[in-house]
């Protein structure tokens, strides 16, 4: 279901009060200026939360920033990558860094995916010694994320076991967000444990 909340109340004529002049706003009651203030803190709210839902239907640049912004709302330090903004992404953490390849299409990753070479330069000629390399791929769009695959192939996560590689859905940092919005050192707890994984599937969270 989708909701949109109008950014001022409308008059029997359908029209705003934000046509009106700045004072009349002044004029009303107490409960007109409270119920306009929480109108404008829950559109502040949507506004802040709707990127995040990209991580579920995104593609490209854009899927590439969600990804950022959601380690970002973690409290991690994370930046597009330099001469790589479109699709590559570095994670600071203690224990060092994670870098992400981001899958520019909605392709399942197979063995001879392009992504796959991608991954494998990252890790040869970006990564250092306590650096992870984590192939992130939205596979699927269309369908909600419990009727998806795995969005890559066995062989292919084979291949990504083979040089120390994790392969992360957006979706399962979709639900890394949501988890922080209420237990948030859990949630980075997770992307520590993404950092120590030693190749393979990275599991989402139960929900």
């Amino acid at each position: 279901m989708t909701m949109t909340l109008a950014p001022l109340p409308l008059d029997s004529n359908g029209e705003s009060l934000s046509g009106a002049p700045d004072w009349v706003v002044d004029e009303m009651p107490p409960g007109y200026h409270n119920r306009l203030a929480e109108i404008e803190r829950l559109s502040q709210d949507l506004r802040a939360m709707d990127p995040f839902g990209r991580l579920l239907w995104g593609s490209g640049p854009q899927l590439t920033e969600a990804v950022r912004d959601a380690f970002l709302a973690l409290k991690f330090e994370a930046a597009l990558m330099p001469g790589n903004t479109e699709t590559g992404i570095v994670v600071r953490l203690d224990a060092g860094r994670v870098l992400l390849h981001v899958a520019p299409s909605a392709e399942i990753i197979r063995k001879k995916s392009a992504q796959l070479t991608h991954a494998f330069t990252l890790l040869h000629e970006s990564a250092e010694e306590r650096d992870r390399v984590v192939l992130v791929a939205n596979s699927e769009p269309a369908t909600p994320p419990a009727d998806r695959g795995e969005g890559i192939e066995p062989d292919a996560l084979s291949l990504l076991r083979r040089i120390s590689t994790n392969f992360m859905a957006s979706a399962t940092m979709f639900r890394l967000w949501r988890m922080s919005l209420h237990d948030q050192e859990r949630a980075r707890s997770y992307i520590v444990r993404l950092h120590a994984q030693e190749g393979g599937i990275f599991l989402p969270p139960a929900p």
